[in-house]
């Protein structure tokens, strides 16, 4: 009985394993056990491609696929459109709706849904996969029957993606009537096609350069350079589009005329160190910008406002990526982003005052700061000698860059951006540190015999030295219309120098000017006052104090607002406080000191009598700074004045001349300052 049972049980678990073993041949093979092999093979696809590894996507097509493309093409094709659209946050995920069955034809239809970031807008779309099941080297297995649909829908075999930027237009900067400072305009681009250049006869070749200013050498080594590129154009000039030397290239074998749009500054030097200029991005630019969808081909502003506020000015970049088909006609647009081109910069300048006082002080070394004393507005921000900002946008030759950077007036330096010794224009200050600290009153004579002075035996054969002795006693009015170097001394003395510091820094120094613009900080000394002889140098604007010119001009702008110093702004419509720096002088001090600065223009002894203009009041100060490195020696002379008018103050004007020794002094100035008030206060 026992060996029946073990017997029946034996024949039971046969039989069992037997159905077993065919049930899982039948589900091994079965529909719904491929649908779910499909699905596996198709899930380390979609891995692979939203991981960018395209050799791997390779392997998994179908042998009909890779009979149509190689391994190399399929996975250059992949990067090469990905870096053209600056994709990124690629995202691809299956989209399994139920069971997976083959179809009729034995294939699998699969869906998947695909996303990524372009430099225009995100991409997504949803893509239908084939399926096919087969042998291959790896073995049996389900593998992908790959279409130009994966790469982007409706594209079709030949048809290729053609990403193209479309550059913003530049924001216009423009004075406060509307004037264009910064604009764009029509230029032409001179090349060579090299294959006829080169069989162009060396007479020739060389009037080429000669009308271009280029050296025949670095003409041939331009060409030479770029030859290997295999291009048919070779920039080697670009010239205004009224410039006579065109008619003269056109029709030369070897040359091609290319018309363009550039940045263009209609008052070329007038405005130069203030606008800057924009060029071509380079190298170590592009690297820092490069996260904000800057190209090599890009311009960028390389030096004053046009750098300052490159991102306002430059705006946004748009651009299209569409499908091409192989004759190159457009078939669909697939993204698209408008370009926003950028912000108009409306700056406070007067560009017509900008260009008188550039024309009065352009054959000297110098500079000059204009302000509307009421409101802070500044009207004219000046450097001379300046350059033609276009010619950087045009390109320089080496000639042409040479003789600009070798020319000892410096064109290149920004002259308004740096600070000076003020001289007696320095003096005005002074007094109302003194009038305030009770150190000077205004009617008190002192008696001072000579041309030189020093305080006692302790300075050596240091004296403070003025210009004439009038022999008679000096009061603050006689001391400032005669500018007493000796007065300001003995007063900067009196005032001592823990208060003479003091009551000075209210006035901004060492602080930067709140403007957009990089300035120097003006200073009263580079460390600390040394000694007394510093201290009384620095009181007639000697020793180691230094102003920009449009510091001192606002500080001169207390003298019109009750002792108060505006508030400078060079944006068009900013809004701030009305004052910078309040009650550096009293009202009582600046009133005195208003009106005998008009007696320096108007006393027939006042230094600013030659800058007199009829029929209004004009209050101002001149100044002669002496630049040496030790006494007796002879040193270089500016020339300074600063002058506003009274009747209804819009004008504030300082202005330094560099080199006046042996011209008169700050008289250089006189024509140039009269001038310019006449024609602004017609």
């Amino acid at each position: 009985m026992k060996k029946t049972w073990v017997w029946f049980w034996t024949v039971f678990v046969v039989v069992l394993m037997g159905f077993g073993f065919v049930y899982w041949n039948m589900w091994q093979d079965s529909p719904q056990r491929e649908g779910e092999k499909a699905q596996t093979a198709f899930s380390a696809y979609t891995a692979h491609w939203q991981n960018g590894r395209f050799a791997d996507m390779y392997e998994q097509l179908s042998a009909k696929t890779k009979q149509q493309i190689t391994k190399e093409q399929f996975v250059q094709r992949y990067q090469n459109i990905y870096e053209g659209i600056e994709a990124k946050n690629i995202t691809v995920e299956p989209v399994y709706n139920g069971p997976v069955e083959p179809g009729e034809d034995g294939n699998i239809k699969l869906h998947y849904r695909f996303s990524m970031d372009t430099f225009v807008d995100p991409i997504t779309f949803t893509g239908k996969a084939t399926m096919v099941k087969e042998k291959q080297a790896e073995g049996e297995g389900w593998y992908i029957s790959w279409n130009p649909t994966f790469l982007l829908p409706d594209m079709q075999d030949g048809d290729k993606v053609r990403a193209s930027t479309v550059p913003p237009k530049r924001g216009e900067i423009v004075d406060r009537a509307g004037r264009r400072l910064a604009t764009c305009r029509v230029v032409v681009d001179v090349g060579v096609n090299p294959g006829e250049w080169g069989q162009l006869p060396r007479t020739e070749q060389k009037q080429v350069s000669d009308l271009l200013h280029i050296s025949s050498d670095e003409l041939a080594a331009n060409v030479q350079a770029n030859t290997t590129k295999k291009t048919t154009f070779i920039r080697i000039a670009t010239l205004a589009e009224d410039d006579e030397r065109i008619f003269q290239l056109t029709g030369t074998k070897g040359l091609v005329l290319q018309k363009k749009q550039v940045r263009y500054y209609p008052y070329q030097e007038a405005l130069a160190h203030l606008l800057g200029y924009t060029g071509s991005i380079s190298a170590e630019e592009l690297e820092k910008k490069k996260a904000q969808g800057y190209q090599s081909s890009d311009k960028i502003g390389k030096a004053g406002l046009e750098q300052m506020y490159e991102e306002r000015l430059r705006g946004s970049a748009g651009g299209r990526i569409t499908i091409v088909n192989a004759e190159g006609m457009e078939k669909k647009i697939v993204g698209e982003r408008f370009a926003k081109n950028g912000d108009t910069l409306k700056l406070t300048i007067d560009a017509e005052l900008q260009k008188e006082i550039y024309e009065q002080i352009k054959q000297e070394a110098g500079t000059a700061a204009a302000i509307q004393p009421k409101t802070g507005e500044i009207i004219a921000l000046v450097s001379t000698p300046a350059y033609d900002p276009n010619d950087f946008v045009l390109g320089l030759s080496t000639k042409e860059w040479n003789q600009l950077n070798g020319n000892p007036k410096k064109p290149m330096l920004n002259r308004f951006a740096h600070g000076y010794a003020p001289g007696s224009t320095f003096k005005p200050i002074t007094a109302a540190i003194g009038l305030d600290t009770g150190a000077i009153t205004p009617a008190e004579e002192k008696t001072i015999n000579g041309l030189h002075w020093q305080k006692d035996s302790s300075w050596g054969n240091y004296e403070v030295t003025r210009v004439s002795d009038h022999r008679v006693p000096v009061n603050l009015q006689k001391a400032l219309v005669y500018s007493d170097n000796i007065y300001f001394a003995q007063a900067a003395l009196s005032i001592g120098e823990d208060s003479f510091l003091q009551k000075a820094k209210e006035f901004g120094f060492h602080e930067s000017i709140p403007i957009p613009f990089a300035l120097e900080k003006s200073t009263l000394t580079n460390g600390e006052m040394r000694n007394e002889i510093q201290l009384a140098d620095s009181g007639y604007g000697q020793g180691e104090v230094t102003m920009t010119p449009l510091h001192l001009a606002l500080a001169y702008s207390a003298f019109v607002n009750d002792g108060n110093m505006i508030y400078p702004s060079l944006i068009f419509g900013e809004k701030h406080e009305p004052y910078w720096k309040t009650d550096v002088m009293s009202k009582e001090s600046a009133q005195i000191i208003q009106n005998d600065l008009l007696q320096v223009m108007e006393d027939p002894k006042g230094t600013g009598r030659g800058a007199r203009v009829t029929g209004h009041s004009i209050a101002g100060k001149t100044g002669t700074a002496e630049l040496k490195q030790k006494k007796g020696e002879l040193g270089q002379e500016n020339g300074w004045y600063a002058a506003f008018n009274l009747d209804d103050p819009k004008l504030l004007l300082v202005m330094m001349v560099e080199d006046v020794r042996g011209r008169g002094g700050s008289h250089v100035l006189d024509s140039k300052v009269k001038r310019i008030f006449t024609e602004a206060l017609q």
